[in-house]
C-alpha cells in the first residue's frame, strides 16, 4: 500500500501539486502556486482527474491487499469521511466523502465553530444543502442557507464564516483546501439562538496539548505549578492555553491570580486583555476581599 501511494504522488497529474502545496504551506499566494491553483479552477477539470487518480490507485492496491490501508491520515465528522492527501506546513488538501443517509440521522445543529483558517472548497460530484453562518465586526452572527453542487468552488474565511453541510442528495464528494491564518487565534463556537460565545479552543495542537496540561495540574491542586503556569499566561503561547494557564492560577491561589489577571488587562497590546478587564471586573464584583492582592513575583 505504501509503494502504491508512493506511485501515484510521482504521477504527472500528481506530483506538481504536491510540489505546488510545498509553496502553498510556506505561505505563498494560490495564484502563484501553479498546480495547485489549477487544481481549484472549476474549468480546468483538474481535481476530478487528481482525485479519481488516488481512487483508481487505492483500488487497485486493495485488489490485491483486501486488508489493507493507504497510509494517508484519515478521521470522520458529521458523516463525512476524510483522507489527508498531502499536508505541507500550514496547510493541508483533504478529500471528503458525505453521506446523505447518515446526515439525515444527525441531529440540528445548535452553535457553529468558526476556525482561524482560509478554506477552498470544490464539489466534485453531487450536490448539497447547509447552512451558513456569518460574524460582522460588532460580533453579530446571522445565517443563511446556502447550496452547491457539483463544480462550484466556494472560498471561506474562517474567522468571520463557517458552513456546514446538512443535507446531501446521495452522496456528495468534495476537495478542500485549507491554510492556517493565525497560529494563535483559537477556534471559537458561537450558539445560533443568541451569538453568544459557548465554547473556544486552540487551533494549534501544541498549544491543545500544553491547555490540557493547564487543567490537569489544576485538577490535581498542584499549588507548586504555579510559578510556570503564571509564565505561561504571560507568555507568547495561543490565547487560549494562557486562558486556561490564567484560570487555573486563579483557582490554585486566588489573591496571586487576580494580580496576574490584572497585569494581563492593563497591557493595551495584549490580546487577552479586554477578556481578561471583564473577568476581573466579575470577580471583583462578587469578590471584594480580593480587591489588592499580594503583588505577583513571577
Amino acid at each position: 500500500m505504501s509503494r502504491a501511494l508512493a506511485a501515484w504522488r510521482a504521477e504527472p497529474v500528481v506530483a506538481p501539486v504536491l510540489a505546488a502545496m510545498k509553496r502553498f504551506g510556506a505561505g505563498a499566494p494560490l495564484q502563484r502556486c501553479g498546480a495547485l491553483a489549477l487544481l481549484f479552477d472549476p474549468a480546468s477539470g483538474r481535481a476530478l482527474a487528481f482525485s479519481r487518480s488516488l481512487v483508481d490507485a487505492g483500488l487497485a492496491a486493495l485488489d490485491g491487499n483486501p486488508l489493507g490501508q493507504l497510509p494517508l491520515s484519515h478521521g470522520s465528522r458529521d458523516a463525512a469521511p476524510l483522507l489527508v492527501l498531502a499536508q505541507s506546513g500550514s496547510a493541508r488538501l483533504t478529500l471528503s466523502a458525505y453521506d446523505g443517509t447518515a446526515l439525515a440521522l444527525l441531529p440540528a445543529a445548535r452553535t457553529a465553530r468558526f476556525r482561524p483558517v482560509e478554506n477552498w472548497a470544490l464539489v466534485l460530484v453531487g450536490s448539497c444543502k447547509g447552512d451558513r453562518a456569518l460574524r460582522d465586526d460588532e460580533g453579530g452572527l446571522k445565517t443563511e442557507l446556502c447550496a452547491f453542487t457539483a463544480g462550484d468552488l466556494h472560498y471561506r474565511h474562517g474567522p468571520n464564516e463557517a458552513v456546514e453541510v446538512r443535507s446531501v442528495d446521495g452522496s456528495m464528494a468534495m476537495l478542500q483546501l485549507e491554510r492556517q491564518l493565525d497560529e494563535h487565534e483559537p477556534v471559537r463556537e458561537y450558539a445560533l439562538a443568541d451569538g453568544a460565545l459557548v465554547h473556544q479552543a486552540s487551533a494549534r495542537k501544541e498549544d491543545s496539548r500544553a491547555e490540557l496540561a493547564m487543567a490537569l495540574l489544576g485538577r490535581m491542586n498542584r499549588i507548586d505549578a504555579v510559578p510556570q503556569m503564571a509564565r505561561a499566561a504571560l507568555g507568547g503561547g495561543g490565547d487560549a492555553m494562557r486562558w486556561q494557564a490564567l484560570r487555573e492560577v486563579i483557582v490554585l491561589d486566588a489573591l496571586a491570580g487576580m494580580e496576574l489577571l490584572a497585569q494581563v488587562a492593563a497591557d493595551p497590546e495584549d490580546s487577552l486583555g479586554v477578556q481578561a478587564g471583564a473577568l476581573l471586573e466579575q470577580l471583583l464584583a462578587s469578590r471584594p476581599d480580593l480587591q489588592g492582592g499580594a503583588a505577583w513575583p513571577g
